[in-house]
């Protein structure tokens, strides 16, 4: 389940970042102006795939993204700031390398550090086992590219690719092996050179995505949409106000869990309870209905958690509790958050087109 996800937000991703003619949308969010439509599919996306409650699992996966998209916020920053004009960034400091990742984590790949040559031995840690993990999969769908110094993709990276791709159909996925490391490997042996990770801006899209996130929306005098300067950044509201890269790193994760996928149940109750919604009035369901689904699924202690957490976070999907006018006895409905029901109405169509039963 938390995998078809992931499919669809591919899909997603793709229709609403690029035009019919393949091209990448402009920031700003302005459908005249060729702007990504956000409200169409990618909200309602991570409305349904709202962060997660389990933080502590997921910690890696948000951490990396979060390096990938800040440090090339940053060089964006820079550019636009005019401390640099050149239009294409040619340094590793808009991507990660070996010591950011290290950093970040806070530990040694290895638990007891032994290395002959260029071959990976001994016990991998398990941070590094799962930072592996999320760097393939961003890889593997072309969301990151590998660069072995400042300015060159690597020649390996389309290697890396096919050995990911093996992997995945011989259900050798995720990584465990010291073999299976790939990418902190090459990482590791350029570490001295600028071998380094960088989001993959133009090519799938990231660009317009950082710039309607962090930058200027449409509409202000003299700013450009996606600025990226310290008055843009600073402008408000924001084209795409959700943390989209965020929810997308949790949900390949999820996808890809050491022990198959993570997470399902909450997606079941989370689809259960949008479809009672569609087949009803389209909007709520009976706050019996809603305690129901939680018990049947053996989570009866996350609903009125996941009411309160919808009050406090914009991020996630809200439940709202009404009272029924004039009921007797006093009766209650939840209306559900319109952008989850419109992530499900969607994940139905696409259940539909891919020929499996509701």
């Amino acid at each position: 389940m938390p995998e078809q996800e992931r499919q669809d937000f591919e899909y997603f991703w793709g229709k609403s970042l690029f035009d019919e003619n393949g091209n990448v949308k402009n920031p700003g969010g302005e459908i005249d102006n060729n702007g990504v439509d956000y409200f169409q599919n990618l909200i309602p996306w991570c409305k349904g795939n709202s962060v997660s409650v389990d933080q502590n699992t997921l910690k890696e996966p948000r951490d990396l993204i979060s390096l990938l998209i800040n440090n090339y916020k940053n060089a964006l920053h820079k550019i636009d700031s005019g401390y640099n004009r050149r239009r294409i960034i040619t340094d590793k400091s808009c991507g990660i390398d070996f010591h950011d990742i290290k950093n970040k984590l806070q530990a040694e790949p290895f638990a007891k550090a032994s290395r002959r040559g260029k071959v990976w031995t001994g016990d991998i840690t398990h941070k590094w086992i799962r930072s592996e993990k999320i760097l393939q999969l961003l890889l593997w769908s072309k969301h990151i590219t590998l660069f072995k110094n400042d300015k060159t993709v690597s020649e390996l990276q389309q290697k890396i690719w096919s050995k990911i791709n093996d992997d995945i159909a011989a259900g050798l996925f995720p990584p465990e092996k010291p073999g299976q490391f790939y990418i902190c490997r090459q990482l590791w042996l350029g570490k001295d050179r600028g071998a380094h990770l960088r989001i993959s801006a133009n090519k799938k899209g990231w660009d317009t995505f950082v710039r309607d996130h962090f930058g200027a929306p449409s509409g202000l005098d003299g700013i450009t949409p996606g600025d990226m300067s310290t008055e843009g950044m600073m402008a408000q509201p924001k084209t795409m106000p959700y943390p989209l890269h965020l929810i997308f790193a949790e949900c390949i994760a999820k996808a890809f869990a050491s022990k198959g996928e993570w997470g399902k149940n909450q997606m079941t109750i989370r689809r259960n309870i949008n479809d009672l919604a569609i087949n009803g009035n389209g909007s709520s369901i009976s706050l019996d209905d809603y305690y129901n689904e939680f018990s049947r699924n053996g989570a009866g202690h996350m609903a009125d958690f996941m009411i309160q957490r919808s009050i406090g976070d914009n991020t996630s999907a809200t439940y709202r509790l009404i009272q029924i006018e004039n009921s007797d006895p006093l009766s209650w409905r939840i209306v559900l958050d319109p952008d989850m029901v419109r992530w499900r109405e969607l994940g139905r169509e696409r259940e539909r087109e891919r020929g499996e039963n509701k």
